[in-house]
């Protein structure tokens, strides 16, 4: 049998029969029923344990702050192997690359090399010969005597625009020579030193004392043929020496005859004879960007390739000498600067 839809009043009236079948107060009595009462109740507790629970339970499902590590690990995408993103601290002198095929890296007051590539091998020295030319004349001319320029001088390769017959005193001409790298002025320098030594053949007496000092400063891969370093032949050199030897030579130098390579920290100079001045250029094209130069030296020839030899400060009274030989004209600057740039960042760090 189908149910007979109610009416509103008979809503009405089941539910005031539902509560007077319960012997509960009527609802025109004027009180709330105990139902009522039970459901509002259950509201305001459920209200006040909300409060004070609520923030808890929306806290639990949110994420904890997560602090940032200084050097954050991630996985590399390829390997799966965690890399730091901070970049670790390269070493100094690590990730050089210079087209020297030997170099050499003194630091002076530490006593101890920094860099070295093929250090021991014996290359072709060139114009950085003049170093133990200007030494040797040091010490076997006194600074009061005249160095003439005589007719053999002048036959040598290059042209400095010397005159024969001029007379320089010794540090004014050895200034020229190390400076603009001149060939007439070292022979002459050769020629007065060697002279003392043997008159009848002054220069083969001042080679063979090259050869002595350098065997005295324990140069131990060094050997001279000439005084200028010119090449003899397409084959044979007029020196041969390592990076390892050129820088303790220079170092040697400015230690006990600062004197002689003072000048070759000068751009430029004005040399004075006796009847003339010349100008002289640095052939180190690059000393501007040497900071705290203290001297250097150059050579080029066919059979050497590009030389570079030159001590710098990096700061307190820290001397560090470089050498690099056997790279082109021009990246034995590009060279010597990487290489100089690597001691001050090791000299920062030590």
């Amino acid at each position: 049998m189908e149910d007979t839809p109610h009416t509103t009043e008979d809503r009405r009236e089941d539910t005031v029969h539902v509560f007077t079948s319960t012997q509960t107060e009527s609802i025109d009595s004027g009180h709330i029923p105990v139902m009522q009462q039970l459901l509002l109740l259950a509201s305001l507790l459920f209200l006040l344990f909300a409060g004070a629970v609520t923030p808890r339970v929306i806290s639990f499902f949110q994420e904890e702050p997560k602090s940032v590590p200084a050097s954050p690990i991630l996985s590399d995408p390829q390997s799966g192997t965690p890399t730091d993103t901070q970049a670790e601290p390269v070493e100094p002198f690590s990730e050089i690359d210079i087209t020297a095929e030997a170099a050499y890296v003194w630091d002076v007051r530490e006593q101890r090399a920094l860099y070295k590539k093929n250090e021991t091998e014996a290359l072709p020295l060139a114009s950085v010969t003049k170093l133990m030319t200007a030494l040797l004349a040091y010490e076997l001319i006194s600074d009061e005597e005249g160095v003439p320029i005589q007719e053999d001088a002048i036959r040598q390769y290059g042209n400095s625009g010397l005159l024969e017959g001029e007379v320089f005193d010794r540090l004014s001409l050895t200034d020229l020579v190390l400076m603009s790298s001149s060939n007439d002025g070292a022979y002459a320098l050769a020629s007065a030193a060697g002279a003392k030594l043997d008159p009848n053949n002054p220069e083969r007496a001042f080679v063979y004392a090259m050869n002595i000092r350098a065997q005295e400063l324990n140069l131990q891969n060094t050997s001279y043929k000439n005084p200028t370093g010119l090449d003899l032949s397409k084959t044979e050199s007029g020196a041969i020496g390592s990076a390892k030897d050129m820088a303790f030579l220079m170092e040697y130098m400015i230690a006990n005859s600062f004197d002689v390579v003072a000048g070759t920290a000068q751009t430029q100079a004005r040399i004075y004879s006796n009847e003339a001045y010349h100008e002289a250029a640095n052939t180190n094209y690059y000393i501007d960007q040497i900071p705290g130069l203290i001297a250097s030296k150059t050579g080029y020839t066919d059979l050497a390739g590009g030389n570079l030899v030159v001590a710098f400060d990096a700061g307190l009274n820290r001397p560090i000498i470089v050498s690099v030989l056997g790279s082109t004209r021009n990246d034995r600057f590009t060279d010597v600067l990487q290489l100089v740039s690597e001691a001050q960042r090791y000299v920062a760090q030590n």
